[in-house]
């Protein structure tokens, strides 16, 4: 058993010396208040979100950014991402991107040397470890855990993962065609282009060699060159030939 000295400082009286005895470490903070080091910290931090920040209980990234500050009582005054690695076919079309926050903490004074704190966070992200609807969209699914990380890092929370670090719904074992679809956003996209140049995207996509009974077996490159291709025919709509002219909504 051991013995905790604790000096309390009055301004009206003298100091008073209090001894009490302490039979394991504190678990909770004086007063009641719940600190990042108690073992309550965490649950204190997840009752701060509100239910549709949270998926199966993990909270989401856009919900720890919200109570950061609160939280911590600090303010945010830089962020940071960097794309360490952009996908590719020779990496498997995998994104690595790290993300770093530096925020001041409100309560802590200049002379403790730690009132201004930064912290990283890191992600890589594939097709192997990606649910299928993002898998074409590395970058920003890395660059969102990426960030879930820093921030759960900062809050020191414990046995806690962002509900976008999860993926459910993973390709087992996909080919190069599977993997490099065209994606719902490049389909609506292309879209919104055809009709506001009331072009025949079934036509359009016959005269470029591409199969007009489903589209969603054109990759993901073919996509970017029709794309950019209809966009061109924004700067001069004289240069759309009559036989790919007619918009029909059931192109899809």
């Amino acid at each position: 058993m051991g013995r905790h000295k604790t000096i309390i400082m009055n301004s009206s009286t003298a100091p008073v010396q209090v001894v009490s005895e302490v039979n394991q470490p504190s678990t909770e903070s004086p007063q009641g208040v719940v600190c990042p080091n108690d073992l309550a910290w965490t649950d204190h931090v997840l009752n701060l979100l509100s239910d549709d920040e949270k998926i199966a209980g993990n909270p989401t990234t856009d919900g720890l950014r919200r109570i950061f500050e609160i939280a911590l009582n600090c303010v945010v005054v830089d962020a940071e991402t960097v794309v360490v690695q952009s996908p590719s076919p020779e990496n498997e079309k995998r994104a690595t991107v790290t993300h770093s926050l530096t925020y001041v903490m409100n309560d802590v004074s200049e002379a403790s040397g730690s009132k201004y704190r930064t912290v990283s966070g890191a992600a890589d992200v594939y097709w192997g470890n990606c649910d299928k609807v993002y898998r074409n969209h590395p970058v920003a699914v890395a660059e969102t855990r990426a960030e879930g990380r820093a921030l759960r890092r900062a809050l020191k929370l414990r046995k806690v993962v962002a509900a976008e670090e999860i993926a459910k719904d993973i390709e087992d074992s996909p080919d190069g065609s599977t993997v490099s679809k065209i994606s719902t956003n490049q389909l609506n996209f292309l879209d919104i282009l055809t009709q506001r140049l009331n072009i025949n995207t079934k036509q359009l996509l016959k005269k470029l060699g591409h199969s007009d009974e489903n589209v969603y077996n054109i990759d993901h490159d073919s996509a970017v060159q029709i794309i950019k291709l209809v966009s061109s025919y924004q700067q001069d709509t004289s240069t759309i030939s009559d036989d790919i002219k007619g918009y029909e909504t059931n192109w899809k």
